[in-house]
């Protein structure tokens, strides 16, 4: 593992962690309530996004199991290209893609 894919990965786990701080022990309905909390788990999720998309190929390739793909467009699922941003999306994408995510993550860092 080269260097900047070992910071990207690392930035991709800060911000997954940073988005469970966001929304530890919120239900859904609480997180729809709450505009800034959903604006900056859209952008935690944007930023793992981006840094997933700028791993190495080579890094990618050696560790083909993981969803590199999923991971890379996660921000489309939440920021469609309409721009109509749905909280439900987001909540889904939180309590079901995320730790998944970052099991497999922890698992090569």
């Amino acid at each position: 593992m080269n260097n900047s894919d070992a910071v990207l990965l690392q930035r991709i786990l800060d911000a997954i962690e940073q988005v469970e701080s966001y929304t530890r022990g919120m239900s859904e309905r609480e997180f729809r309530s709450r505009c800034m909390v959903q604006d900056a788990a859209i952008r935690q999720i944007e930023i793992i996004s981006a840094a997933a998309g700028n791993i190495s190929l080579e890094f990618q390739a050696a560790h083909s199991k993981l969803p590199w793909s999923k991971i890379i467009a996660i921000r489309k699922k939440i920021v469609p290209e309409n721009f109509s941003v749905n909280p439900a999306n987001i909540w889904n994408v939180i309590q079901d893609d995320l730790p998944l995510h970052k099991q497999a993550l922890k698992k090569i860092v």
